[in-house]
């Protein structure tokens, strides 16, 4: 059995390419997440929203929030943007470093989870579920959310890292779940990653391929572009990203493989016109709930791949390895 799960980043709507700003955002794309959910309804998908500070602040949106929270196939997790999370700084914007949670000192980084979850506790909302912005986590970060609930860490890209200084790098992760042991007794902590992969085996050889003909000078052969058209893809199973084009092609790979899950991503502020880099145009929201829908009637479709949200599919993680154990 696999599980297949979809996850939106639920936050502000902002100018990507201005930084890192401290301002009060607006979060008029959640209006959007009502259509979204729909959708996933009609085929039987389960979704988590990783909701952060400034959804949660907001009384319209935090409404709209609510209402999902009801629904028994959404899931309400935490997602931090630490520049706009309070305790603030006195700057405007903070330094790409910075940007990363887990760059920061380990008491004000705590300090502003702590601010989220609390706001998700005045709202009568308990998140069993954490992505990182930015995709950062780390030991201490993980270790302090799961003493406050949190059993799944979906903050995992593989076979990415990032140019910014202190970014994470996950260059030498593959898609696969991993159970960080957090005590004796206690329901351990599962990272399940993003699905990033490649439509052959095996992936880190092709991995490898990429990273290498990327570099000089082997970038000005062409070399992924040749592969790409004849061999191998590597795909996103992103429904805004290009390189979620192609999803198609990697579902089926990932078919073959008896998976214990998979896991799809967007943001939130993709659903508005305007209100991320993948959606300039009406045009690219459509293209959007177009890639929703063709996912979902296709997974739909597949007896051995069943919906699940994030902390769900952490749950039968947690059940089959103690299955394993004999406990």
């Amino acid at each position: 059995m696999t599980y297949y799960t979809l996850t939106v980043d639920t936050e502000e709507e902002w100018d990507w390419d201005s930084g890192y700003p401290t301002q009060p955002p607006t979060v008029e794309n959640i209006d959007q997440l009502m259509g979204f959910q729909k959708v996933a309804d009609n085929y039987g998908g389960k979704v988590t929203y990783f909701t952060n500070h400034a959804v949660l602040a907001d009384p319209h949106a935090c409404r709209t929030i609510s209402r999902l929270s009801t629904n028994p196939n959404a899931e309400i997790g935490l997602h931090i943007h630490p520049w706009n999370t309070p305790p603030l700084g006195e700057t405007s914007t903070v330094s790409p470093r910075m940007s990363f949670l887990h760059n920061a000192r380990r008491e004000a980084g705590i300090a502003k989870l702590d601010t989220v979850l609390d706001a998700f506790e005045s709202r009568d909302l308990s998140p069993r579920s954490f992505r990182g912005g930015r995709y950062s986590t780390c030991d201490w970060i993980q270790k302090h959310l799961h003493a406050r609930g949190i059993i799944a860490d979906a903050s995992i890209l593989p076979f990415t890292t990032w140019a910014d200084e202190g970014a994470p790098d996950f260059r030498h992760r593959q898609p696969m779940p991993q159970r960080i042991e957090m005590g004796s007794g206690t329901h351990g902590l599962w990272e399940i990653p993003l699905t990033m992969a490649f439509t052959r085996k095996p992936w880190s050889l092709w991995h490898r391929f990429y990273e290498t003909c990327s570099q000089s000078p082997l970038r000005h052969l062409r070399m992924i572009g040749i592969a790409e058209r004849t061999i191998v893809n590597k795909v996103w199973l992103n429904l805004e990203h290009p390189l979620g084009e192609h999803f198609e092609r990697l579902l089926q790979a990932l078919k073959q493989l008896d998976l214990p899950c998979i896991n799809f991503t967007m943001h939130s502020s993709s659903l508005l016109v305007g209100g991320s880099p993948y959606s300039k145009t009406s045009a690219h929201v459509a293209k959007i709930f177009e890639r929703l829908e063709r996912a979902l009637s296709t997974l739909a479709s597949w007896p051995n791949f069943q919906p699940a949200t994030i902390s769900e599919v952490a749950g039968y993680l947690e059940e089959a390895h103690h299955a394993r154990l004999g406990n």
